[in-house]
């Protein structure tokens, strides 16, 4: 697969009552016996809330081919319990960092547990198994958006919807609006994850060979992203076996979207990740 130099670690909460936990989340990637990730999130979100976060060089870089389906697990520093339902570990090497190359190889979906230091009330850890980053073959189902939004700028945030477009050739393959769903959609500083079906089975070479992802923004509330991924899913429910990146923006640059184009631009084509 590839070596890993620079960790992202995202998931969604289920949205049940006490699901979120104001105590630290534990990540720990394990190769050959030994440690080589054991990091804290202070991922303080709420119930049916997502999270995003990441960008920093590894101490220790690893190889994702050498990971296992119990190489890397999730778990709680505290005994108020947590419930996450989705996640998904993914990566870069530090050479590619800037192009566009996001590697995913551990996710699950529909867990359904509570993770805690309390015995009684569920496990300290779970594992998350791999997933295969898939090839430009790969035949993609759903579509994965993960978003967090500036935090730094005032009035980073926007009440807008925005919408999701990919194409193959001139065919719309998916359009997905986002708008008010049961998390903090697009508001400062915080992550945002979504799935979304296509209306047809695509592939990323087919979008590659003259086809195209468009990002828009359907109001004049404008808004920054900060980091934006769009990940490509094999199947059309539950956990995907193949995760292909399409988009990889960890650094989004410096312009705002909205429909006001003194503030910023509608619409933005995504570059789609190469390979």
């Amino acid at each position: 697969m590839s070596t890993i130099d620079v960790l992202w670690f995202a998931h969604l909460n289920r949205n049940t009552e006490d699901a979120g936990s104001d105590r630290t989340i534990n990540l720990t990637i394990n190769v050959d016996g030994e440690d080589v990730l054991d990091r804290n999130f202070g991922s303080n979100v709420g119930d049916g809330e997502a999270y995003l976060n990441g960008g920093s060089q590894l101490e220790a870089p690893f190889d994702s081919a050498a990971l296992t389906n119990s190489s890397v697990r999730i778990g709680v520093r505290g005994d108020d319990a947590w419930s996450p339902g989705d996640v998904l570990v993914f990566g870069h090497s530090l050479a590619e960092f800037n192009s566009g190359v996001a590697v995913p190889f551990a996710m699950e979906s529909g867990l359904t547990e509570f993770l805690s230091t309390d015995a009684p009330e569920g496990p300290l850890t779970v594992p998350l198994r791999r997933v295969d980053p898939g090839t430009s073959n790969t035949v993609i189902r759903r579509v994965l958006l993960l978003v967090h939004t500036q935090w730094s700028t005032e009035d980073s945030g926007t009440d807008s919807a925005i919408q999701l477009e990919v194409f193959v050739g001139e065919n719309l393959v998916l359009r997905e609006e986002i708008d008010d769903t049961s998390q903090s959609d697009l508001e400062k500083a915080t992550s945002n994850w979504y799935v979304m079906n296509a209306l047809v089975p695509f592939t990323r070479g087919e979008v590659q060979a003259g086809g195209r992802i468009a990002l828009s923004i359907l109001g004049d509330d404008a808004w920054k992203p900060m980091a934006l991924f769009v990940f490509g899913l094999d199947t059309a429910s539950g956990r995907p076996n193949q995760v292909v990146s399409l988009v990889s923006r960890p650094v989004w640059g410096p312009r705002w979207m909205s429909t006001d184009t003194s503030e910023g631009d509608p619409s933005v084509d995504l570059m789609v990740t190469p390979g």
